[in-house]
């Protein structure tokens, strides 16, 4: 058995967790390619954790993972259950209460880091009687963090910074600036600090994460007009792009989601990918 729920947050939250996703099974193995999202993460792990890139997590039972521009291996043969917070891009460092830089491309124990209230918090979620109740403490706590960090002065034009993002894709980066009500170069610097990659990065993670969505959804036979649509010039260009962030090419993903598909967990495998 395997199960996935999406659970949106607080209303007070909104603005900053984009959703909750958990995932429960029992009995069954996993295998699965997780693409690049460009949000922040926390993860709860209160059953086993999940081999990452064939090498083991055994012992992180909770991590915040940061920005990262690859493909990742996720696998268990173990039951799990699993609580991921989607933050908001441009909400990670208000919530963290630290540049977030310094977590891209890392999955950082909560172990590790600094402050004794996430290693509290780790405690009492891994110890809940519920998901509910693990929720629950989630949400106390960014409410609690975002008091002490009291926000980032550039949440707000991060925001819709990210809104011009979603709606251009192929935004020029002086128009970010201006919708930031900074420069060019102020900006650069903002950005990475409050979000963890530069805005390049992150503007090829949302086209390619939007492509490989509708690669998900759709048939081999709409690959022309999903190429179109989010602006690569050519199968040339999609390929190396695919090849570069997956490892794989276009035509071996939607093999193994055939697989994905035939093990009756493409549900799953759909409900992470709904960022």
């Amino acid at each position: 058995m395997v199960t996935a729920e999406i659970i949106l947050p607080s209303v007070a939250l909104q603005p900053y967790v984009h959703h909750y996703w958990v995932l429960k099974t029992a009995g069954i193995s996993l295998s699965n390619i997780i693409m690049p999202d460009g949000c922040l993460h926390w993860m709860f792990h209160r059953k086993k954790t999940f081999d990452v890139n064939n090498i083991s997590q055994d012992g992180i039972k909770a991590s915040a993972t940061g920005l990262y521009d690859q493909a990742i291996r996720i696998s268990s043969t173990d039951d799990v259950e699993l609580i991921t917070v989607f933050f908001h891009p441009y909400a990670a460092s208000a919530v963290m209460g630290m540049p977030c830089k310094s977590l891209s491309f890392d999955n950082v124990d909560f172990e590790s880091l600094e402050s004794m209230d996430f290693k509290a918090l780790k405690r009492h979620v891994l110890d809940a009687d519920s998901t509910d109740e693990s929720i629950g403490m989630i949400e106390d706590f960014i409410l609690q963090q975002l008091i002490k960090t009291q926000d980032s002065p550039y949440l707000n034009r991060l925001q819709k910074v990210f809104e011009v993002m979603k709606a251009k894709p192929d935004v020029r980066i002086d128009e970010l600036a201006s919708t930031a009500c900074l420069s060019e170069r102020q900006f650069r610097r903002v950005f990475i600090d409050n979000v963890g990659m530069n805005p390049k990065q992150i503007q090829r993670i949302m086209r390619f994460r939007h492509a490989t969505n509708e690669l998900i959804h759709s048939t081999p036979e709409k690959l022309d007009d999903m190429l179109y649509t989010n602006g690569y010039t050519d199968h040339s260009h999609f390929n190396h792009e695919f090849h570069d962030i997956v490892g794989i090419s276009p035509t071996e993903y939607i093999a193994s989601l055939e697989a994905v598909r035939k093990r009756g967990v493409m549900p799953v495998y759909r409900s992470y990918h709904a960022t």
